[in-house]
Formats: C-alpha cells, structure tokens, sequence
C-alpha cells in the first residue's frame, strides 16, 4: 500500500465558519498535507465561494454541485442519483484513496449511499453534533425531522466505520442500529502547543477592561440555548448577591449580544461583557491557525473556564482551555462528561443548576490551592487531545480500512 494517501474529505459545513466543526477538519486536513498525504476538502458551494474571497488554505478545496443537499432533502432519490454519479465523476478525476466524511446527514449518508452500490469505496463517517444527537426540549437535532431520521438509520449503520468523538456518540450510533465493530473512537484534537504559548496577560486583561484584582470568569461558544449561557448569568447574580464582588463575566461566541438584556434585568450587567467575534481574519492573510491567537490570549487572561452546556459532542472549547491550564467547570451532560470523565479533571454540576454553578465558582475563586489542583489536572487531561495523536490514530483507521478492502 502506498505510504502518501489522496483523501477526499467531504463536510457539509466548512470555513470561513469558526465552529468546532470546521476547526477540526481544517486541522485535521492540515497534518494530512504537512504528512505528505493529499487531503482533498469538498464542501457546499457557498463556503467554497467564500473562501475564494482571499483565503490561504495549504490543501485543495473544491466544490460541491450548488444546492445539492437541498435537493437530497426535499426529493432523495433525486439527491442521491445525482450525488452518486457526481462521487463517481470526482473519484475518476482525483484517484481517491480514502474518503473521510464530517457530518453523518447529509454528507454521510450520500456518500454511503455511493459507497454500498460501488462495493469499492473504503470510508469513515464521523458525525459532529446535530446531524446525529438530538434534544427535543431545545429543538436540536436535524434527526427531529422524521424524514432525516429515517434516512440516516437506513444508511449509516451500513458505513465501513463510524467514529465516535465521545462515549456519548458511540451510544447514539448503537441507537440506530450500528454494529460494535463498526464503531471507532477517535477525539476531536486541540493543538496544545499554541495554547500553551505565552500571551501578555496583563496586556490583554487592559485592553477588555479587567481590573487587576478581578478574577475572569470565561466562556466561550455560540449563543444557543444548549450552551446554558443564561443558567452562567443566573449563577454571576447569585455570586454577586451573595456578596463576591471581585469578579467579571466574559461570553466569546456568536450570538453573545443578545445575552446583555439579561444581563441588565439580573442587575450585573457591569459585571458581564460580551464578545460576539474574535479574530477571524488570519486565513485571509496568510497560514490559517485555529484557535485564533486572540482567542487563546483571552484563555491565558482568565482564571477559570466554565462549559455549562445542557449537551455537547465534544466540547472542544473545554479542552482548549485545559490546554491552557485552566481550571474547568462542567455539566454533568453528553459531551462534557466525557471529557473531564465523571468530575476526575474538573468539577462537574447538574446542568441548568445556576446555585450548583455559583457554589462551584465560589470554590474555584476562593480556594487557591483547590484551583491549582485543577489547572494542574487541566494541562494533564489535554495531552490525550494533542492533534498530532490524532491524526496519527485517523492514518491508521484508514489503512486498517482500506486493508480489509483488499481483502475482500
């Protein structure tokens, strides 16, 4: 078998967006290349349009035919005949190696559905967060709507490989029907290094008005409700209230504006900033590297990370501030669980707890030695998410699947 694959890697969602999805795969696609592989990344015609707009990518990008999944869903055997053919074209041309999917629906599917009628294909699945988990109490999950549900337990089950970023999404696979053996765990990553890289701290604790004896309480994400954000500003105003004052709330994330009216009817909105974008132009400019660097600088500028979601995948901002050193507080929910593994690396809380949440921040801010502990058990926890082990982990799924290609 060659050592230098070609890999397509077809997502449904990419850059420019800054979401853990694409996060990911752009680092994943990246220690492809810089491995000597050919990593391919096919993506909807909007995002390719987007990133024609001056963006420097190292691997190739191209497009998939417009509209395509609108299609699929609106009439599937129509989607499917046109994508099956349009695979075919594509493989003709590239010589496909190995075909990594993100997103289980609607790439997953299509490309499964290609997969099982060309009988030559060998692929993974890996699914990301909506298009495999669902929350109807948030109204999140595109497997809520019965027509993708049936859609994606006909076809996923009958993937080569489904990866499983968390112990939590391994459960959702066997709850379709996936066979055990066709089940892999491989994490998302986060590249610990940078994260780790000195920052002026002082500098950027100026520049977002921090005061010097203040401690930073920080989370970041876009503003859904499964991220918790409200149950976070609950617990700021029981800390408050309850006479902690030396404190600043800060929200990263798309979205986090819409937060201040809460913020100023619980009476801390001088408490509380909200950031809705941070950096978002390096690939512009030049090498894309994802966190951005002002991110991390807000990482190594706060005091303790909270992820105080009702849901996650993965959470990967979780394991980018470990990575940072920070101590963490969770919930006790699918996605957050499993990476601070039952409370072993953080503390963890009931999710939509607002006097758990206060209760844990005012240890986390009171006891110094309790906080170092955890920045401690941070740094630890993160190197089990160090993307070039990741990456090394996805190389050798795809030998071990395209082997039992041959071998049939």
């Amino acid at each position: 078998m060659d050592s230098n694959l070609t890999i397509a890697l077809p997502t449904s969602t990419f850059l420019p967006g800054l979401g853990g999805i694409e996060v990911g795969l752009h680092n994943i696609a990246l220690r492809l290349q810089q491995r000597g592989h050919r990593p391919i990344v096919i993506v909807p015609t909007p995002h390719y349009k987007a990133l024609q707009n001056g963006w420097s990518l190292p691997y190739k990008v191209i497009p998939f035919p417009a509209k395509i999944f609108g299609l699929l869903r609106r009439y599937p055997p129509l989607g499917f005949a046109i994508l099956d053919a349009w695979f075919e074209l594509t493989y003709r041309r590239y010589r496909f190696d190995f075909w990594h999917c993100t997103m289980g629906y609607p790439t997953g599917v299509s490309l499964v559905h290609y997969a099982r009628r060309r009988r030559a294909v060998p692929h993974l699945v890996r699914c990301a967060g909506e298009d495999i988990q669902c929350e109807p109490t948030l109204n999140y999950g595109l497997r809520l709507d019965p027509r993708v549900d049936a859609v994606v337990r006909r076809w996923l089950p009958q993937a080569d490989m489904l990866v499983a970023i968390t112990a939590s999404v391994a459960d959702e696979y066997r709850a379709i029907g996936v066979p055990e053996e066709r089940i892999a765990f491989v994490p998302n990553g986060v590249d610990v290094a940078r994260l780790q890289q000195p920052t002026n701290r002082a500098l950027t604790r100026k520049t977002h008005g921090i005061g010097d004896s203040e401690k930073l309480i920080l989370a970041v994400g876009r503003n859904h409700p499964k991220k918790g954000f409200a149950t976070l500003l609950s617990a700021a105003a029981a800390l408050k209230a309850n006479g902690r004052d030396n404190f600043r709330i800060l929200i990263v994330g798309m979205g986090a504006d819409a937060l201040q009216a809460q913020a100023r009817a619980l009476g801390i909105e001088a408490k509380t900033l909200l950031l809705d974008q941070i950096g978002g132009t390096a690939g512009r400019k030049g090498p894309l590297f994802l966190p951005d660097n002002s991110l991390i600088a807000l990482y190594q500028a706060a005091d303790v990370f909270v992820l105080p979601s009702v849901t996650e995948t993965f959470g990967v901002v979780l394991v980018e501030a470990m990575a940072a050193g920070l101590p963490v507080i969770t919930t006790d929910a699918p996605g957050c669980r499993d990476i601070i593994r039952e409370g072993r690396d953080g503390l963890m809380i009931p999710a939509n707890d607002a006097y758990a949440l206060a209760g844990a921040l005012e240890r986390v801010l009171g006891e110094p030695g309790l906080a170092a502990d955890l920045s401690a058990r941070s740094r630890a926890r993160a190197q089990d998410f160090a993307w070039d082990d990741v990456v090394t982990q996805y190389e050798a799924l795809y030998r071990k699947i395209i082997s039992q290609h041959n071998n049939v």
